[in-house]
């Protein structure tokens, strides 16, 4: 009986043959593994013009000859733009990225670069389940649970959800694009870690006022170290003015990186945040008295031009955002080595709430302060939010 023929975007099995020069200097097979100078390994593969080709690669060892093979596959399936139920996971992936990273897609930077993470760290990995199949084969709830739940026990709950959330986004991209009938995931239920790691985290918990002061304060004695390089000063400058900033206002750490000077009204104490998470979060906020003299400071020392915290690497570049992970390891290791372990950057939004309230500010008030686009994510859902308007006595608390 001859062979199955082979599906559009589908290969053959992959074989390796060890392999030795002869005498006259040819590659020929070689007698046994030991001996071999060098591995090949090759299949066949049916393009989606519908023609079949021999895809070999050489290697040093077995296992990277097969790997080469691997890696040419799957960059033959990216490039191919059209999907179809034989198109490989990732490479449906690829594609589906390549969506949300529009500026249409509603979804915001970060949220894009957390699943562009996760789809490179646990489905497009070296040895991920589903990183070889097809979207048809891939569409299977048990090799989805089955997957999610390695995820889970080796990585944490945390990446098994976002990683579900990847997978559901690339499967549901394959539905709108007629691919697919149904997404398997909905019949798979959240996935937790067999042994639930501990953290020092407490996201629960807000940090009091003394405690907020001991977090500027250190992050203001590293700032004054006169004995670093000017580079890390600087840096060393940033964080602490971002710090005082993210303490005093509660805003998000993306919308403090991405605040502009011409944004910033120092006579009248007064930001506009323009914010994209929420509908609510592009809202105008007054500063307490104590930080507008501080953002006085920072625009003498380094200028008024361009991004308030621009990227502090880049003295002469004002208007280089300065990358998210670094200012966000930046914040998280002042915060730790002033002796708050269990407080986070997002402490200071829950700071703010729990200040705003204890001196009697109204719950719609302090939803209009951390832009929440429903006061009942700050308790309430009755008062309408006042986004643009000053609030003067808001400032007076912080």
């Amino acid at each position: 009986m001859g062979r199955r023929a082979l599906e559009l975007g589908e290969h053959g099995e992959i074989e390796a043959t060890p392999q030795v020069r002869d005498v006259a200097g040819k590659w020929k097979r070689a007698a046994t593994a030991r001996g071999a100078d060098r591995w090949r390994a090759r299949c066949y593969y049916r393009g989606y013009d519908g023609m079949v080709k021999e895809v070999s690669r050489f290697g040093a060892t077995k296992r990277v000859a097969l790997k080469a093979v691997e890696n040419a596959l799957v960059e033959m399936e990216r490039g191919h733009a059209e999907m179809t139920s034989g198109t490989k996971l990732v490479a449906a992936g690829e594609m589906w990225l390549t969506q949300i990273r529009r500026t249409d897609s509603r979804l915001s930077a970060r949220t894009v670069l957390d699943y562009s993470r996760t789809f490179a760290r646990y489905i497009d990995a070296d040895r991920s389940s589903v990183r070889g199949l097809t979207l048809t084969q891939a569409n299977d709830p048990q090799r989805l649970r089955n997957f999610l739940q390695v995820v889970a026990d080796k990585h944490g709950t945390g990446a098994a959800k976002i990683s579900k959330s990847v997978l559901s986004g690339i499967l549901n991209f394959a539905i709108e694009n007629g691919i697919l009938k149904l997404n398997a995931l909905r019949q798979v239920r959240p996935v937790k870690a067999q042994t639930v790691k501990t953290s020092e985290r407490d996201t629960t918990r807000a940090l009091t006022r003394d405690e907020r002061e001991a977090v500027m304060a250190y992050a203001d004695k590293l700032a004054r170290d006169e004995s670093v390089n000017p580079r890390t000063r600087r840096k060393r400058e940033t964080v602490a003015d971002l710090v005082a900033f993210m303490a005093g206002t509660g805003v998000r750490i993306n919308e403090a990186r991405n605040l502009r000077w011409a944004d910033v009204d120092l006579e009248a104490g007064s930001v506009h945040i323009r914010g994209t998470k929420t509908r609510a979060s592009d809202r105008r906020l007054t500063l307490p008295g104590w930080l507008v003299d501080r953002m006085k400071d920072r625009a003498e020392r380094f200028g008024d031009d361009g991004l308030v915290f621009s990227s502090p690497h880049h003295l002469s570049e004002p208007e280089r955002v300065w990358d998210q992970s670094n200012s966000a390891k930046a914040l998280a290791s002042i915060i730790k080595d002033s002796g708050f372990r269990w407080a986070t950057p997002h402490s200071f939004w829950r700071t703010v709430a729990t200040l705003l309230d204890q001196a009697g500010v109204p719950i719609a008030t302090i939803a209009d302060q951390l832009g929440h686009t429903d006061p009942a994510m700050t308790a309430s859902k009755y008062l309408g939010p006042d986004l643009m308007g000053d609030k003067p006595s808001v400032a007076e608390h912080l």
